[in-house]
């Protein structure tokens, strides 16, 4: 048996099991959470009235289109690769979604991360993205549950970055050859 309760040669390769597993995990939350804040949900957000944006224009909902393509993507693809089935997907290809995804929301997270540090501390109070606390959130002065709200947030987008980037390293470095495969 390996470590991740497989025997030798059966079922997935063990070594990006956990990894996809816990990427897995993180794209559950994630996408219900946003499920939840596109209801009309609340926690999570802060208690500022605007920071939930409206899609109010054609490239906003094609936005929104790409976006849930993405988040079925960052679902079905972790959980494939601990899925006798998923094997049927071309390891190049899911390297570069994983590695895509794992930029795109590290990037994000990041971003809002240093933009928040950036706005709360002073050195830049128009951020990197060039706004205010009030084109932001529609509040000059947002609470503190609404800046810890984001940055919740933002850091659980550096989580994912995290988590996907961490699964593709796995599955790359198994793809490799003369590499034994070992369990996490």
């Amino acid at each position: 048996m390996t470590g991740s309760g497989t025997a030798a040669g059966a079922g997935p390769a063990p070594e990006p099991r956990r990894a996809a597993l816990a990427a897995f995990g993180w794209a559950v939350v994630f996408t219900a959470m946003h499920v939840y804040w596109f209801a009309g949900g609340r926690f999570g957000l802060g208690d500022a009235p605007d920071v939930v944006p409206e899609a109010t224009s054609t490239g906003d909902r094609i936005q929104g289109a790409v976006i849930v393509g993405m988040f079925a993507v960052g679902i079905v693809l972790p959980l494939a690769l601990t899925r006798p089935w998923g094997r049927r997907i071309p390891r190049r290809a899911a390297l570069f979604c994983l590695w895509t995804g794992a930029a795109l929301v590290a990037v994000r997270g990041g971003a809002g991360l240093l933009d928040t540090a950036l706005r709360s501390t002073g050195l830049a109070p128009h951020g990197l993205t060039g706004l205010t606390y009030e084109q932001i959130t529609g509040d000059a002065h947002p609470s503190a549950y609404t800046i810890w709200s984001g940055v919740c947030v933002d850091a659980y987008f550096m989580l994912g970055g995290v988590l996907y980037g961490l699964t593709a390293l796995r599955l790359g470095r198994r793809a490799r050859p003369g590499r034994p495969v070992t369990a996490d």
